[in-house]
């Protein structure tokens, strides 16, 4: 009833039942030479935001366990029919909270993307390629991860998110939040379809976990970034050289709790980071912010342009400039999700 209801409002709109686009600008306090406007909205627990090679928006809607893309300002299912699954149920009351479902994606060429199988058991997600629109079934996919330590509390790797691709399309990397005993980055290697761990923050005396996004760093590094433990000040930014497998750098950003997203600006050697704010109860306000890194480890430059999104989760540039970032909206779990374009970072 209640989607029935959402597509009559929204028919106008958008052709597509549980999701519409809305050309609108949106006050987000952002400082004077930057704009905010609402690039799609009515999607529940949106996460990664991907663009194809054409300049195609592409959409993971976790909750709704499909992929969109924004096409002729209209959204349009991909993929459909991906597993889901809840993050928490609290143990007391039973109460479920935070769906997921694929949670990044990337495009590797004209034709083939990737996508997180995310809303599986620790141990069993994959990463699942496709040739064209369909069914999340009809994929190829990768191998799962299973455990990595001797920890009881560690089930294989899940959650898999922050996909990015090589220059060359042959490997791409991502973020895995199995258990924190054993927090790794990962590696897929496209041509076999296999899926392996790549860095281990732990055994490189790195303690914060919670690895959520990773970005191309010159021509022998990448970028991984950190989240720690929720509603603390503890986020962190590596720099992984992809040779020695070692960590080379790392900087703390001060004043982002729950750093989940983040892209490199276009043309410059600075970061866009969208700080989620994270609390299991409810959707909190978010930042926005601009990061220098320092040529040295320490602290990051961070300067906050807004703190008014509603759970940032993800990021992209588009090739219009803009920063779309996925949020999730005044509350998770119901279609209040949206695709936020920002303009003016440079």
């Amino acid at each position: 009833m209640r989607r029935t209801m959402l597509c009559s409002l929204f028919v106008a709109a958008s052709a597509l039942c549980g999701g519409s686009v809305f050309a609108e600008t949106i006050d987000l306090g952002l400082p004077e030479g930057y704009t905010a406007e609402v690039a799609a909205k009515g999607l529940s627990n949106p996460s990664g935001v991907a663009f194809s090679p054409s300049g195609t928006l592409t959409i993971c809607d976790s909750a709704d366990g499909r992929v969109l893309t924004l096409e002729s300002g209209e959204l349009k299912e991909y993929i459909t029919g991906f597993p889901t699954e809840y993050w928490k149920v609290d143990a007391e009351s039973g109460a479920k909270r935070f769906k997921l479902g694929p949670l990044s994606a990337v495009w590797l060429d004209g034709e083939t993307l990737a996508v997180t199988n995310a809303g599986l058991k620790d141990g069993e997600e994959t990463v699942v390629f496709f040739k064209g629109p369909g069914k999340a079934e009809a994929g190829e996919e990768t191998n799962p991860v299973g455990p990595t330590s001797e920890d009881e509390a560690d089930k294989g790797e899940g959650n898999l998110t922050g996909m990015t691709a090589s220059k060359d399309g042959k490997t791409i990397y991502l973020a895995g939040q199995g258990a924190d005993a054993k927090t790794w980055l990962l590696k897929v290697d496209v041509a076999d379809k296999k899926l392996s761990p790549l860095f281990s923050a732990d055994d490189n005396d790195i303690a914060i976990n919670s690895p959520m996004a990773t970005a191309l760093w010159g021509d022998d590094a990448i970028l991984a970034l950190y989240s720690g433990a929720g509603g603390k000040d503890d986020g962190l930014i590596v720099e992984w050289n992809l040779e020695s497998g070692k960590p080379t750098k790392q900087w703390t950003v001060p004043g982002l709790l729950d750093p989940m997203g983040f892209a490199v600006i276009p043309g410059t050697k600075k970061l866009a980071v969208v700080d989620n704010n994270w609390a299991l109860t409810e959707v909190k306000p978010g930042k926005l912010a601009v990061v220098t890194l320092p040529e040295e480890s320490g602290d990051a430059k961070v300067e906050v342009l807004t703190e008014k999104l509603r759970g940032p989760v993800a990021c992209t540039f588009g090739p219009d400039g803009k920063l779309y970032i996925g949020q999730l909206g005044k509350e998770f779990d119901k279609n209040e999700g949206s695709v936020i374009a920002v303009s003016g970072l440079k």
